[in-house]
């Protein structure tokens, strides 16, 4: 964490889609819970994107969630200065985050989990359709590098707004060896991953719903939604207190 200093919160930045407003929330807690150094989580909303005239694309048939592509932003939203950490809303932590920005190595431009990742299902969420290309959900968490060149040269409102999925997703801005790896405990794809139950490091730093969490109906039993339910439910109880204490 040399580049963020010791003191200033670390940036992350968590793609926002108003139908999985409750799952943000939940996201944003479960770091925050943990967390034993200071964060500055910020969402990414495309409507405020496009009102600033920083995304521009028309939204087509593929794009599962309006963060699709504006994830991309990350390095240009934290300035093209330091790291910073991109993650899906569908995440929640349950570790502290430390452990992972201590991975953090400036030789590479960005780093990440490398799933070798097929979904079996044709569509996910709420009936979005599941996509498959080479390094899927590789950019469904990412530590970027963000001062460095090839970030900066690629990663700009405009090519963001009309370079190809395949560009951006699978990182074809970048040398294979400009991608750093970490484990894969920090990007657990629920229903790919496996826990083994002799080996504590292979429990999930943070989990990933990444075919849908239980604020959908059709996965409201997946695995691990215990844990997201726990969280929504102090989520909601710490809510109803603050209201209170407005209303008092």
């Amino acid at each position: 964490m040399s580049s963020n200093g010791n003191t200033a919160p670390f940036r992350i930045f968590i793609g926002y889609d108003p139908r999985e407003e409750v799952a943000f929330q939940v996201c944003r807690r479960s770091l925050l819970k943990h967390s034993s150094i200071p964060l500055a989580i910020t969402p990414i909303k495309q409507c405020e994107l496009r009102s600033d005239g920083l995304y521009w694309r028309e939204r087509g048939p593929m794009e599962s969630t309006e963060f699709s592509f504006t994830r991309f932003l990350t390095p240009y939203l934290a300035s093209f200065s330091g790291w910073a950490l991109f993650i899906d809303c569908d995440f929640l932590y349950t570790s502290d985050i430390a452990p992972l920005l201590s991975l953090i190595d400036d030789r590479f431009a960005i780093m990440c989990v490398k799933h070798e990742y097929a979904p079996k299902e044709a569509t996910k969420m709420d009936g979005a359709v599941q996509t498959v290309y080479p390094r899927k959900n590789w950019s469904s968490m990412v530590l970027y590098n963000c001062g460095h060149p090839k970030n900066q040269a690629a990663l700009t409102p405009e090519a963001v707004s009309t370079q190809s999925g395949a560009y951006l997703h699978r990182f074809m801005w970048l040398n294979d060896d400009e991608i750093g790896e970490v484990p894969f405990v920090w990007n657990f794809l629920v229903g790919h991953n496996k826990v083994n139950t002799e080996d504590p490091e292979t429990f999930p730093r943070a989990i990933h719903y990444t075919s849908g969490g239980p604020w959908f109906e059709r996965y409201k039993d997946c695995e691990f939604a215990d844990f997201w339910l726990k969280e929504l439910e102090e989520y909601e109880k710490e809510k109803e207190k603050e209201m209170k204490l407005v209303d008092a």
